[in-house]
């Protein structure tokens, strides 16, 4: 059947035990777009997401083979939020980098005019800033506080969780290289609660453009 605004509406039907009898009920829906998605959605959460070079923090959707590009993740909840996971696809030519490892340690920290001059500044102790029972949750991070208390660099994405978002505005950060040159759907990015998935947001998608490297053998 049709609803008012043409869509398929599938009815549901729950029968109770009883009359006085107590009832619960849980529906999931799976949700798999016809085409490529490029709206943000916004149920309870706001996430955003974008791409910058390593080397000079400019916003790009467009680089060379072996480039590193920084990809920020920036989640902003209007109240609390509960066993939160954060899910970022890659596009297929990017692979994220570990940079615990010792071939990555080469790598210098992103530095602009800006985070230099704070460094320069000296930062205000954090834990002035928050209460004390903040500091029982998330993770410390090179010597900032992080609510997402765990990270998984996987083959196609990168993934964190945190077991609270208090109301407010919260970002991450990682690098990845791009390995493959084409031209790449690039898949949202999204936040849901694990236990509520009517909780979520998600960005909205793209393309991402890896160049091939000139001079490079094929």
């Amino acid at each position: 059947m049709r609803d008012s605004n043409g869509g398929v509406a599938v009815p549901l039907v729950i029968t109770g035990g009883g009359a006085t009898s107590p009832l619960f009920y849980a529906l999931t829906v799976t949700e798999i777009p016809k085409t490529q998605s490029t709206t943000p959605d916004r149920q309870g959460m706001f996430v955003e997401r974008w791409y910058e070079r390593y080397d000079t923090g400019a916003p790009v959707t467009s680089v060379e083979e072996g480039d590193l590009v920084r990809v920020r993740l920036r989640v902003t909840v209007p109240g609390d939020r509960q066993f939160v996971a954060l899910d970022d696809a890659l596009p297929a030519g990017l692979e994220a980098v570990d940079l615990s490892l010792r071939t990555s340690a080469t790598l210098g920290p992103f530095a602009s005019e800006t985070s230099t001059a704070t460094s320069a500044q000296g930062e205000p102790d954090p834990q002035a800033r928050f209460p004390a029972y903040f500091w029982s949750y998330g993770n410390w991070d090179q010597g900032w506080w992080s609510p997402w208390e765990n990270r998984e660099l996987r083959d196609d994405r990168v993934v964190y969780f945190a077991r609270t978002l208090w109301a407010g505005t919260y970002s991450v950060s990682y690098v990845a290289r791009a390995t493959t040159a084409g031209v790449f759907v690039r898949p949202p990015a999204q936040a849901q609660e694990m236990y509520n998935a009517a909780l979520h947001g998600r960005t909205e998608g793209g393309v991402f453009t890896i160049r091939e490297k000139p001079g490079a053998r094929r």
